[in-house]
């Protein structure tokens, strides 16, 4: 019998193995396999709760991680996803009763226990109730404060009390974010599907995506399982941007759980994918937002931007090229192939894109602002295509628009400073940018370096640390911080930003950095 008992034990910490190297190797379905087998010999084990939960939560096998949510639970040792999955699989069964105790263990749990009142809100909706959401005291509950501003309007607008929902809407348009633009846009659907102030939800949908998006709403109405999607999918985002990407996908895949189709939810389990570096499902996901509607701008937006950062820019240009094939007419269709085409390495094809912007018969119609973006743009990529005469022409007919444009102002006079200009021309313009934008670590290292050429480092350092604070291991800024401390006899600091600098380099530049680390500068400047 103990030869049979160790062959047994043996066996079982074989199939672990097995099942944990799937993992490691980012095989999660082969993985969740193993452990779920486990499991059901070792119901009792805490480790493979936490392992089945983590896998299958990569995997999406959402009936795998409400098992292991089970039991985490069982073991006594579940936290606030536990809670949260276990809330929405109850709410899928309409298993209320269950539903509540759940919202309830989750109210103890952690930095998520502000969600419990929204949960038992929406399950009070989903049930044909009132919301009975009590007023919070920003105060006492900082974090639920934030995150109800929205949840408000959606309850509102689920419940069909439009008027409360039209006030809630008004107050929260001047805000910014991406929940502003789906309350929105969800807000615009309600009032189309309700047959409720067309106008109100046009204004509604131009505001949030634009007047193309307006002119086409699909009525939909707000239902409770929507409503209870999306608040999953905005605190997966925050966790994301939080540098939770786990949290934040466990999150992520409960909202698409309970809402499958749902766009909104599609982009924030989208980010939540590629932060957790599984860049092939996200981008698959991306492409299931349907091309009518209002969030596929962003979708095809976040495809061309994942597959640039994944070094894959000639599939971002086949994208982008696709986009414009469907609609040539597109603004946003054409900034997003000048960017495809720019990480691929075609300028001339970036300055013929921004030239036909410029040069477009409305183009004039547009406001101050909006002119002077693009023309910036157009200066920029002359710049770079080393067309600088026709780069300091455009910038300058920016500054007449919009005088006031700090950016403009700021990438004029840099591109004095580095092209040997007129450095009191310079020092004056960046000042302006610098007066206008002073966060902007690209232009407080502008006026930084601005007073090095003119030989005044001490009025230099404080910029250019500033500006290397606020932009980390930037090439630009670092080499110019570590100028500085040489010049004024700061020898090691020096070669620390150098070091810094070059770690993020490569080619003449990467070689420029090591020779300075080794032999440092003949002089105040370089």
């Amino acid at each position: 019998m103990p030869a049979i008992g160790e062959a047994k034990t043996e066996n079982l910490a074989e199939r672990y193995v097995s099942a944990r190297v799937a993992e490691i190797g980012e095989l999660d379905s082969i993985a969740v396999e193993g452990y779920l087998k486990l499991q059901a010999t070792i119901p009792e084990s805490e480790i493979l709760a936490d392992r089945l939960f983590v896998a299958a939560v990569r995997s999406g096998d959402m009936p795998a991680a409400v098992r292991a949510a089970r039991g985490q639970s069982q073991n006594k040792k579940g936290n606030a996803e536990t809670a949260l999955i276990l809330f929405a699989e109850a709410w899928r069964q309409r298993n209320f009763q269950l539903a509540d105790l759940a919202a309830d263990e989750l109210s103890g749990r952690g930095n998520l226990a502000f969600m419990s009142p929204v949960l038992k809100s929406w399950l009070r909706i989903k049930q044909g109730q009132p919301a009975g959401f009590a007023e919070v005291d920003p105060v006492k509950n900082g974090v639920l404060a934030y995150y109800s501003t929205d949840q408000r309007i959606y309850f509102d607008l689920a419940a069909g009390q439009l008027d409360a929902a039209k006030t809630g809407l008004r107050s929260i348009s001047s805000q910014k974010g991406d929940y502003v633009r789906n309350v929105m846009i969800s807000g615009a659907e309600a009032f189309a599907f309700e047959n409720s102030d067309a106008a109100f939800a046009t204004a509604l949908m131009r505001a949030a995506a634009g007047s193309a998006a307006a002119k086409k709403i699909t009525p939909a109405k707000m239902t409770a399982d929507n409503g209870l999607a999306t608040f999953y999918a905005r605190i997966s985002t925050a966790l994301t941007e939080q540098s939770q990407p786990q949290e934040g996908l466990v999150l992520a895949r409960i909202a698409n759980w309970i809402a499958p189709s749902r766009p909104d939810v599609l982009l924030a389990l989208a980010n939540s994918l590629l932060a957790n570096k599984l860049q092939g499902e996200a981008l698959a996901v991306l492409e299931t937002v349907p091309l009518d509607s209002p969030y596929y701008p962003a979708a095809l937006e976040s495809r061309i931007a994942y597959l640039i950062k994944d070094d894959n820019p000639e599939q971002a240009l086949v994208v982008a090229k696709e986009a414009v094939a469907r609609d040539a007419t597109s603004v946003s269709n054409q900034l997003l192939e000048a960017r495809a085409q720019q990480a691929v390495g075609n300028l001339a094809e970036v300055v013929g894109i921004y030239r036909a912007i410029t040069n477009a018969q409305d183009f004039g119609k547009l406001a101050p602002r909006q002119q002077a973006n693009y023309r910036l743009l157009l200066a920029s990529a002359l710049e770079q295509a080393n067309e600088w005469p026709a780069a300091k022409a455009e910038l300058e007919r920016l500054l007449v628009t919009d005088p006031n444009n700090a950016e403009g102002l700021n990438l004029l006079g840099y591109s004095l400073l580095e092209r040997d200009g007129d450095i009191t021309k310079a020092l004056a313009l960046v000042k302006r940018a610098y007066e206008i934008s002073p966060d902007s670590s690209a232009i407080a290292d502008s006026l930084g370096w601005a007073y090095y050429l003119k030989g005044d480092v001490a009025s230099a350092l404080p910029l250019l640390e500033k500006a290397a604070k606020a932009a980390g291991s930037d090439v630009a800024i670092n080499e110019h911080l570590g100028d500085t401390y040489w010049a004024l006899g700061r020898r090691r600091d020096a070669r620390y930003a150098w070091r810094v600098a070059r770690y993020s380099s490569d080619g003449t530049t990467a070689e420029r950095l090591l020779q300075k680390i080794d032999t440092g500068l003949s002089g105040p400047k370089p």
